[in-house]
């Protein structure tokens, strides 16, 4: 119940930030991604540049959050192993294809507010189109949210992302170690008013 009621907040929030005249929301995040191959576990992290969520008004005169562009640089990218880093980095082709591109579509608070209205367990979602090199793919994430101030809302976003989807070639080491198709992603997100 307390997470329902944090999520209505935080919605409640977007819808007061994009109120007429309001200002618009500073963004960053940074990235956990958990992989698996045949020797071991692995994590990493990566940050999202920064970016701006603006607001405009509609034909209705309610006021809608932009469509937004998040990028990731793929040379930021981390794993804390060097040989690691290099072979993933070689798997986004990083050189033809510097960052990996999170496409959000225009959002409109008042129905978010009503689907987040209708959930039981009170945690939402958020869809938003994942470019990876020339492949993109819809990515339906699961959000719960972490804090709210006055100054700011933080909320994580969960989901798996399959490498195969992409058209990736998962690393392996001489053929024997292989990472996993799937890696879980996290992003915690951080809206400053």
């Amino acid at each position: 119940m307390i997470l329902r009621t944090w999520i209505f907040t935080v919605v409640a929030g977007l819808i007061l930030a994009t109120s007429a005249g309001a200002t618009p929301l500073d963004g960053e995040c940074s990235i956990r991604f958990f992989g698996k191959s045949t020797l071991h576990d692995f994590a990493g992290q990566a940050a999202c540049q920064p970016f701006v969520l603006q607001t405009q008004g509609d034909e209705s005169g309610r006021q809608v959050i932009e469509p937004t562009v998040v990028a990731v640089p793929v040379s930021r990218m981390d794993t804390d192993n060097d040989r690691r880093d290099k072979k993933m980095w070689a798997m986004f082709d990083g050189t033809n294809f510097p960052e990996i591109k999170g496409h959000f579509a225009a959002l409109d608070p008042d129905v978010v507010l009503e689907q987040l209205k209708a959930t039981e367990n009170g945690q939402g979602s958020l869809e938003f189109d994942l470019q990876i090199r020339e492949v993109t793919q819809h990515i339906k994430a699961n959000t719960n949210v972490l804090t709210i101030t006055p100054e700011q809302i933080v909320f994580t976003m969960e989901f798996p992302l399959s490498l195969a989807s992409f058209e990736l070639k998962p690393p392996s080491v001489m053929g024997i170690i292989r990472v996993a198709d799937e890696v879980r992603v996290e992003v915690q997100t951080t809206l400053h008013r």
